[in-house]
């Protein structure tokens, strides 16, 4: 649902259900879309992968200090000659970041240079290991098995970022191209109000560090409430999402700019906008406004 469309907000109770069922899957398998729909008709699919995709990241971060710490068994076993999807499979750990721990490790390589390598793998691995690397120590004096295991981690970085659903450099881009649209949707929302505003953009130009999406240059109201900025979340507003890793980010803006609003484009719990509604000064709707909830500033000349 983008823009438009009758506000929807979702009850606590449906969402940990949801939440519930995608934890009881592999951290590596993406889910049933289909089934979990069909479980929930209420809710947009476009809200199911958003919160799919937020416990996905949350179960990554969870793990992912255990299996660097673990990074010389699983390169043991890909040494070995062990397919990676299996070795990921075991570890329950999506491949792409498996296999970016892998490089790291077998090649020698910083997490930065992993990146990039990951996003080039033709470009990127070496014909041959390096020699004081694991992967060159490992194939010491044969030249002809170093570039073997080269082309095999080129390809399968190539298989990775293919069928890895969760957590590949396609998925990071997808995402950052949906929050951009998001962004471009609420300022298409504000000009079709005439309502002025200044973009993030702008504000960092001018030297601001933490910005919101758009700074209002006349505070409007919406259902009452006094609005000076305005942020865009391509995301569903969990508790998670709102009180531990939203709340320190929106006061820095209310302590710079006053009250404002934030727009979670594909949702929010029933209890974050509710408890919005009726106190602090962060609004959290799951859509902009209707015009007739919103009170526009108007200056009169003087004299």
């Amino acid at each position: 649902r983008r823009g438009g469309g009758p506000v929807r907000i979702m009850r606590l109770a449906e969402y940990e259900s949801i939440r519930a069922h995608l934890l009881s899957l592999p951290c590596a398998r993406y889910p049933d879309m289909d089934a979990l729909k069909a479980a929930h008709p209420g809710v947009s699919l476009d809200t199911l992968v958003s919160i799919c995709a937020q416990e996905s990241s949350r179960r990554i971060k969870a793990t992912h200090g255990r299996h660097a710490r673990a990074i010389s068994d699983h390169a043991r076993r890909y040494l070995a000659g062990e397919d990676i999807f299996d070795v990921a499979h075991d570890a329950d750990f999506p491949p792409c970041q498996l296999m970016r721990l892998l490089v790291e490790h077998l090649l020698g390589v910083g997490h930065k240079a992993a990146g990039a390598l990951i996003r080039d793998p033709r470009g990127r691995v070496p014909v041959h290991p390096p020699p004081e690397s694991p992967a060159g120590a490992h194939h010491a004096g044969d030249l002809a098995a170093g570039a073997a295991l080269c082309e095999r981690i080129r390809f399968d970085v190539e298989r990775c970022v293919a069928w890895d659903h969760v957590a590949s450099p396609a998925v990071d881009a997808s995402r950052h191209s949906a929050g951009r649209e998001y962004e471009d949707l609420l300022e298409e929302k504000l000009r079709s109000l005439g309502v002025p505003f200044v973009s993030e953009g702008s504000l960092r130009a001018e030297g601001h560090a933490k910005t919101p999406d758009v700074k209002l240059e006349l505070p409007i109201a919406v259902r009452g409430r006094v609005v000076n900025w305005i942020d865009s979340k391509a995301s569903f507003c969990d508790p998670i999402v709102h009180y531990e890793r939203g709340a320190e980010q929106f006061q820095g803006y209310v302590d710079r700019f006053g009250p404002g609003m934030v727009v979670y484009w594909l949702g929010v719990v029933d209890e974050i906008a509710e408890e919005s509604e009726s106190r602090g000064d962060v609004l959290v709707v799951d859509d902009f406004p209707d015009e007739s909830q919103v009170t526009k500033l108007k200056l009169t000349p003087r004299g």
